[in-house]
């Protein structure tokens, strides 16, 4: 007695199986196609590549809680701090916890820099200098904050370009008021999501660098890192962790919020 099976026929196998190859052809031209079209999107000028990442590290106007750690040899500090960003030249940042550094507050408004000390009651103007300074004794300065100086004081040029990612090495302008010689700036490719951004000095040493991770895609396609891990490369080591715990992206913030009376009180809105 015989009975019948549903395996396909020697015939009907090879077709299915040629099915299968051609299905599979049609999804690899498909997604090379894809990924053709991204790269064919990536610029090819130092000036217009820097520009998308810089606009991924930003993710335009911003109003965030900022978790940061300050790790030394023989100490370790945390702080919670409040920041608002109109996402260009703008920031005010204001210190919330531990209770003997809040109230503390600094403002960046362009190429000017101020400090607000609740001990002695009045803010205070720094030099444009002071802005590659450590923020609070951290590894992180006023600029990797808020600032715009990477595009604002320095020269790109593309170092390093492969399938995966593209490196741009930017040196200061003669008028850059930094003490760097050079800034290696690691970007994804396609997308230019920032990497790792390292920092030399005049003499072609490596002192510090920044790491950033956990990516947030916004709603225009820009990812963003809300994860910053700065290490310092020279002999007093040391690293800072700073991390957004809530943040809003693609805020407008009022004038009002970078303004002295901001900066000695606050800014709700």
């Amino acid at each position: 007695m015989t009975f019948a099976t549903d395996r396909p026929t020697p015939v009907a196998r090879v077709r299915l199986a040629l099915l299968v190859r051609l299905v599979a052809a049609a999804a690899v031209l498909a997604l090379g196609g894809a990924l053709a079209q991204d790269a064919a999107d990536v610029p090819e000028d130092a000036d217009a590549i820097l520009d998308r990442m810089v606009d991924n590290l930003r993710g335009g106007g911003q109003r965030a809680d900022l978790s940061m750690v300050v790790e030394r040899p023989d100490e370790r500090r945390e702080y919670r701090l409040d920041v608002v960003s109109d996402g260009t030249e703008r920031s005010l940042t204001r210190v919330v916890e531990p209770p003997r550094e809040a109230g503390q507050a600094f403002l960046v408004d362009g190429d000017e820099l101020f400090v607000y000390s609740p001990r002695l009651g009045r803010a205070l103007r720094l030099p444009p200098s002071g802005r590659s300074d450590g923020f609070l004794g951290s590894d992180l300065s006023y600029d990797d904050l808020a600032g715009d100086e990477v595009r604002d004081d320095y020269v790109a040029e593309v170092a390093e370009r492969g399938e995966s990612s593209v490196t741009l090495s930017l040196t200061p302008k003669p008028t850059a008021p930094t003490p760097y010689g050079e800034l290696r700036f690691v970007a994804s490719l396609p997308d230019l999501a920032p990497q790792e951004l390292v920092y030399y000095d005049q003499r072609g040493n490596a002192v510090k660098s920044l790491t950033f991770s956990e990516l947030r895609e916004l709603e225009d396609g820009r990812l963003v890192p809300t994860y910053f891990e700065v290490v310092d490369l020279t002999e007093d080591g040391g690293r800072t962790i700073a991390e957004w715990t809530d943040v809003e992206f693609g805020v407008e913030p009022p004038d009002r919020c970078f303004t002295q009376q901001a900066l000695e009180r606050g800014c709700d809105w």
